[in-house]
């Protein structure tokens, strides 16, 4: 008899956690996802980084292109689908190495702050989305050629946003 309550309470147990699981996309699950929509994306501790080569900006420049705002569409459009939209979201703006740090720490985070409106224009939530500016801290590529001449291409990928869907928190 103790068995059978034993077993029983476990299935129930087991029933719920895979429902509660079922309410949301996997980390795996969401790099698919953006994947089979054109998207290059990264699972990383930090959650599901979408990167936006498409979303490369012209030196000291905040535009989006075309090409940007319709990458951009299809990424809000995952991001308010049922299963995502308890997922935080971080946009993080950045720049190649040419001007000050405190510069541009502000362009970078002027950049992040165009992505995020433009996914906030696409009914995400901005109350789901931080904003951040890392200026020249984090290259992709390098600014510089091994002999220090400049490389224009290497500081053109540099001029770019994330976005990170973050990892589920306990409490969702």
């Amino acid at each position: 008899m103790k068995k059978t309550i034993l077993f029983s309470m476990t299935y129930l147990v087991v029933i719920f956690l895979t429902a509660g699981c079922a309410n949301h996309y996997s980390n795996s699950e969401l790099v698919d996802i953006f994947s089979e929509n054109g998207l290059n994306t990264k699972e990383t501790d930090r959650g599901v980084v979408v990167f936006l080569p498409e979303v490369f900006f012209e030196f000291n420049s905040i535009e989006l292109t075309q090409t940007a705002h319709e990458k951009l569409v299809t990424i809000g459009d995952i991001l308010v689908d049922p299963k995502t939209i308890t997922r935080r979201i971080m946009v993080e703006g950045h720049t190649d190495s040419i001007g000050d740090n405190a510069y541009n720490e502000n362009l970078s985070l002027d950049r992040a702050n165009i992505v995020a409106d433009e996914l906030v224009s696409s009914k995400v939530s901005n109350d789901r989305i931080s904003r951040r500016g890392y200026g020249e801290k984090y290259p992709i590529a390098p600014n510089t050629m091994p002999d220090g001449r400049d490389n224009p291409d290497g500081r053109a990928q540099n001029r770019r946003v994330e976005i990170v869907v973050e990892n589920l928190t306990q409490s969702n």
